[in-house]
């Protein structure tokens, strides 16, 4: 009879021994599990790591003399940024950095790699800031190369939003607008939309080009009459 009853006290203490963990884990599930939210941050940390190891590369290229030279090693790693980190903040600014050398660095410069990297960026990042870092870009590259029906076409959604709804956050895009108008022989419209920059900015140096625009626009509608 002791023999079943040490067997019987023996099996009991066992029982708690083998319950205990189980319970422990059910009172205490946040304890127990990995962190969902941790292993996340720590995959993001590690992809934003690989892509700047990629962005130091590129870096360095960059410091060679002949730099065109390396453009296709540098397109390559930009592109490689882009198509395997596109969640990093790098992949979002790897698209303006590529654009600028597509428009800046190529001769002649390669507008339509630059526009189907462009309209790309806008499909997966459309509230971005990088978006007008990536309109001046064109901006500034249409305007050198007297593309006005280019230049016209990318400020037309801004210059349309603003008389929406009366915001613009920076001149670039109504002046941009009127200077391209103005080139392709609309003075009527290049002349409001250079007044429009000089009321809503009024000291920056674009609303003083605008001012000498307007002088040029009375000029020529002063000889047509």
């Amino acid at each position: 009879m002791k023999t079943n009853a040490y067997i019987i006290l023996f099996v009991f203490v066992v029982s708690l021994f083998l319950v205990a963990p189980v319970k422990a884990s059910s009172e205490n599930p946040e304890e127990a599990k990995p962190s969902i939210e941790k292993e996340q941050k720590k995959i993001t940390s590690d992809r934003e790591a690989k892509a700047y190891e990629i962005f130091d590369e590129i870096l360095t290229l960059t410091e060679t003399p002949d730099i065109k030279a390396v453009l296709p090693h540098i397109e390559t790693l930009y592109l490689k940024i882009i198509k395997e980190y596109p969640d990093t903040a790098l992949a979002q600014e790897s698209y303006w950095r590529l654009i600028s050398l597509y428009v800046d660095k190529s001769t002649p410069p390669e507008y339509e790699k630059a526009e189907n990297l462009y309209q790309e960026f806008l499909k997966k990042y459309p509230g971005s800031v990088i978006k007008n870092l990536i309109e001046d870009t064109l901006s500034k590259s249409y305007y050198k190369n007297g593309k006005w029906d280019e230049l016209l076409k990318l400020n037309l959604p801004a210059v349309n939003e603003f008389y929406k709804t009366g915001k613009l956050s920076n001149p670039g895009p109504m002046f941009m607008y009127a200077e391209a108008k103005f080139n392709l022989g609309d003075l009527t419209e290049a002349e409001k939309s250079y007044k429009t920059a000089i009321e809503l900015f009024p000291t920056s140096s674009m609303a003083a080009t605008s001012k000498k625009r307007i002088e040029d626009i009375k000029k020529r509608k002063g000889l047509t009459k």
